[in-house]
Parts: structure tokens; sequence; C-alpha cells
């Protein structure tokens, strides 16, 4: 399916508790900021429409700011403690009423190193509005993953922090290698990473 049938939904509302108390998606990576390389990458590609599921922009000001600059419909999500199940029903109500979309690509704002290429991959793996698409290192399904639109009434029930875990789990897999999948949990998973001192 091509892009432009498709919205491109970045899940940027978690609470990172595992990260201490910095916010993790503003933590340098490879020279810029975790989410810049996400955002970015995705605002690449030629989505019908790109969204972003944020905390409170109080929170998270610098963020709301980068997502504005590269075109995306922020959305708040002020209970970000009851899980990425949240972001996501917040991103379907959206979609939901835009007709030209097909279905949503999932994106996680703390996955860096997913290249454009796998992006694409997913979507030109969907078919129609019933397709499913997940992202797999071999070992089990996850996103970056393509949903379709017969799809909504499903996710628009998710609740907790597992999100569309079983409907990923028996769809299409695109695999790709483990390091393209990393997601950044802990500090532990930035080598070298400290956090800012209070001066600078």
């Amino acid at each position: 399916m091509r892009t432009d049938r498709i919205a491109a939904v970045l899940l940027a509302a978690g609470l990172s508790t595992r990260f201490g108390e910095a916010d993790k998606l503003m933590a340098e990576w490879r020279g810029k900021s975790i989410v810049a390389h996400a955002l970015e990458t995705v605002a690449s590609l030629r989505f019908a429409e790109l969204v972003a599921v944020v905390r409170p922009i109080a929170d998270a000001p610098v963020i709301h700011r980068k997502l504005e600059r590269r075109g995306y419909t922020i959305l708040v999500n002020d209970q970000p403690e009851q899980g990425i199940s949240g972001s996501i029903v917040h991103a379907v109500e959206h979609v939901m009423p835009l007709r030209k979309c097909r279905g949503i690509l999932i994106c996680l704002a703390d996955m860096p190193d997913v290249p454009q290429t796998h992006y694409t991959r997913i979507c030109l793996a969907a078919e129609d509005i019933r397709s499913v698409v997940a992202s797999t290192d071999g070992f089990s399904a996850s996103p970056p993953a393509f949903i379709g639109r017969k799809h909504f009434p499903e996710l628009l029930a998710l609740r907790g922090d597992q999100g569309a875990r079983a409907l990923l789990s028996h769809g299409i897999q695109i695999e790709t290698s483990g390091a393209v999948l990393h997601d950044i949990d802990s500090p532990d998973d930035l080598p070298g990473w400290r956090p800012p001192t209070p001066d600078g």
C-alpha cells in the first residue's frame, strides 16, 4: 500500500520510569535526541497524515516544538500511566474519520535506529484495510507495524500496556535485525550516556 493512504502514528507519551528522572526521549543518541531520530525519519515519508501522541506540553515542551515543526498533528495523552494502549486509542479516534487513511503505521519514539526503508517495507506489505503487518527480529512481533482500518474497533478496545501485541502476532511479519528494532528503555541501552548536570 502506498504511504499516502496511511496515517503514521508516533507514540511518544510514555513515562520512561526505567530511565530515572531524565526525559528518555530527549537523551542524546548519535548526535541528536532519541525522539528526533524517529520523528524525522517518519516525517521524511509521504504519509496521508502524521500523528504524534505525547505527554502534555508542560511535561515535554521541546518535543511538542519539534513535532510541530515537522507537521505532526499532536494528540495529548493526559493519562500516560495507563500504558501504551491509551495512546493507540487516542490515535485511532483521530484517524477514524479520515476516510483517505486505509490504516495506521504504529511507530515508537524510543526506536531511534529504524531506517526509512523498513517503514516502507511494512507499508508495501500491507494489501488492504484487513492487513496487519508487524516487524520481527525472528522471535516476536512488534512495532513498527501497520494495522488496517478493519481492525480499528479492536484497537479501540485495548487496555493496559500490552498494546496491540496479540493482533500483531497473527499478521504478516517483516524480519529485520534486533539492532534496527532496538528500543531505549534504560540508561544501560545508551553506552556512555550520562544525565545532564544542573549547570548544563
